[in-house]
């Protein structure tokens, strides 16, 4: 929203209203041009014009401030109220992340790439899977489906920005919903129905693209409300089998996707009390919080003592960095989870273990499966974090709410040359997924150095923190030999050879 003033009248402490009334002529105005949103969901011009004061009793600035009250109060509505559930575009932040991470490609789902040259095909593939829902469904028309789209439409489009809503026709907005929600029902429909189930053309597109779409619905400016999407989901028969819904098999299938598993087995605890804003916001849900996951770190009883220690030791500022070699320096080994991607990215944890006398670390996490299209998904479930929520460090927020941001970050802090890529590889905490030891640095190089860091992230560097001050010192100079066995071999080496020497020089002397 944009508030250019045509005319700005200041309210000087000196200024007097009855001086000036006589010195304006009748056709003076102050007026303030607005764009604020219509009831028709597109952008309107308004302008607020008053009248210069005929008397001394009109308090032009008063007027004044109650427009910059109400511009106020749509933009809060805007920016704070309607945020989590926003159709947002991408965060400036992330905005050396090259396009083909962050740009669809084959199909374009809400207003933001409609027209887009390349995305034209797909058009025709939206018209087929309108008429699958149409054929498909056991209890409506098309106009009974039609209309109840259009019953949702005004809070659908409220959800995006009017700028890019003033780009089309008002009428063209609900075909368009309509058609782009039947593709998305009928694409998450397609991986749970039988073969010959859906019309053969509509079935051999989806089964051709199907990574491709994956990538291009995960998009983060590829979106339409999940409320439409819903809403064509009302007029679909149940799925074959009892146990789980269409859209429950596709999460599944998508989130096991992110850990490169073909097995489409597993399941999910369905949240009755999230609404996803969009396809996007369903799958980074169940993917970042599934209630099978384990955050219970090992010295997880130690942090409620922590919050509540004032001390000096407790107040000092935490690293925000780390890498492979100052893990392995106080002692503590990165491994990958045994429970996969169904835990969830919540399962990243420090468990302790013992060796010998000593106590050392394990930092569990996900394994890293970098596909371009799993980096495309990783980074727009990243982006929509950073755009649903403008504090992580606020009281309201939880862990959860940066689990994407916090192990991109993780990666992006670990992963400093080709070598570290190496280790991780062999400690089978990246596994392969087609982007190379180059291209895995430049992706996480162009993520890394303007993305915040999440809370997640930030308790897990503060639990590294405290491992390292409780540490032995026995166990630190016993590391340290271990890191730099190499050289102090070559030492002794040196020093023996050294002490050989000698040794044959002092028998050689005469006696």
């Amino acid at each position: 929203m944009s508030m250019e003033p045509s005319w700005v009248v200041t309210c000087d402490p000196g200024w007097s209203m009855e001086e000036e009334a006589a010195a304006w002529r009748s056709d003076d105005r102050i007026s303030f041009q607005t764009s604020l949103p219509s009831q028709s969901d597109s952008i309107q011009l308004q302008v607020v014009e008053y009248a210069a004061p005929d008397t001394a009793a009109h308090d032009i600035c008063s007027e004044t401030v109650q427009v910059f009250e109400e511009v106020t109060q749509v933009f809060n509505d805007n920016y704070l109220v309607i945020m989590k559930d926003k159709m947002h575009k991408f965060p400036p932040s992330l905005g050396d992340v090259p396009d083909w991470w962050k740009v669809s490609a084959t199909v374009a789902i809400g207003p933001y790439y409609h027209g887009t040259p390349g995305l034209l095909e797909a058009e025709q593939v939206k018209h087929s899977a309108a008429n699958q829902c149409i054929r498909d469904s056991p209890v409506a028309s098309l106009q009974e489906m039609y209309n109840a789209v259009f019953d949702v439409l005004p809070d659908a489009l409220n959800l995006y920005y009017q700028d890019e809503l003033a780009k089309f026709c008002h009428d063209d907005l609900l075909p368009m919903m309509f058609i782009d929600a039947c593709f998305l029902v009928q694409f998450m429909r397609w991986y749970g129905l039988p073969d010959g189930a859906m019309h053969e053309a509509l079935e051999s597109y989806f089964s051709a693209n199907y990574e491709r779409i994956c990538t291009d619905i995960m998009m983060l400016q590829n979106q339409i409300p999940w409320l439409v999407v819903k809403t064509i989901f009302r007029f679909m028969p149940p799925a074959p089998s009892s146990s789980c819904c269409h859209w429950e098999r596709f999460v599944i299938a998508m989130r096991r996707g992110l850990g490169n598993q073909v097995d489409p087995g597993g399941n999910i605890d369905v949240d009755p009390e999230y609404n996803p804003p969009h396809v996007l916001g369903l799958i980074w849900h169940y993917t970042v919080q599934n209630n099978n996951h384990h955050d219970d770190d090992d010295d997880k009883d130690d942090d409620d003592k922590d919050d509540n220690n004032n001390n000096d030791q407790e107040n000092k500022q935490k690293p925000l960095s780390i890498s492979v070699a100052k893990l392995a320096a106080i002692g503590i080994t990165l491994v990958s989870t045994r429970n996969e991607w169904n835990a969830g990215l919540m399962s990243m944890r420090l468990k302790r273990t013992s060796w010998c006398i000593f106590v050392l670390g394990d930092l569990e996490v996900q394994p890293l499966y970098l596909s371009d299209g799993n980096a495309a998904w990783l980074v727009n479930m990243a982006a929509f974090e950073l755009c649903k929520t403008q504090d992580f460090q606020s009281d309201h927020v939880h862990d959860r709410d940066s689990a994407v941001c916090s192990y991109l970050h993780l990666f992006a802090m670990l992963l400093d040359q080709k070598q570290d890529v190496h280790e991780l590889q062999k400690e089978h905490v990246i596994k392969g997924g087609g982007l190379t030891s180059k291209m895995t640095l430049e992706f996480f190089a162009s993520i890394g150095k303007s993305m915040r860091p999440g809370t997640f992230y930030l308790h897990k560097i503060k639990r590294i923190e405290k491992f390292r001050n409780e540490r032995s010192r026995l166990l630190t100079f016993i590391l340290f030999l271990k890191r730099k066995r190499a050289k102090v071999m070559a030492l002794i080496s040196i020093i023996a050879a050294v002490v050989g020497i000698l040794s044959s020089l002092q028998a050689l002397k005469p006696h």
